[in-house]
């Protein structure tokens, strides 16, 4: 499943990743901007905001205005 859960409130990314540790999906992801670079994005951003999971998953939870701002960079 790779779509962006948005409320009023917050913006949702799931992240996953590959057992070396490399981005292997992010959603959300811009037009010409790696996975990668797109994870960097948000932990620059975002990072407080962030939830590791089991078996190489993570998710962003992040308010809609801070995403914003983010995805304007």
């Amino acid at each position: 499943m790779s779509e962006v859960a948005e409320t009023a409130e917050n913006v949702l990314i799931h992240v996953r990743f590959q057992p070396n540790a490399e981005v292997w999906t992010i959603d959300s992801c811009p037009d010409g901007v790696s996975p990668k670079a797109w994870y960097e994005r948000l932990l620059a951003g975002a990072s407080a905001y962030y939830q590791a999971l089991s078996n190489g998953r993570g998710f962003f939870r992040i308010p809609a205005s801070t995403y914003a701002s983010i995805a304007a960079h």
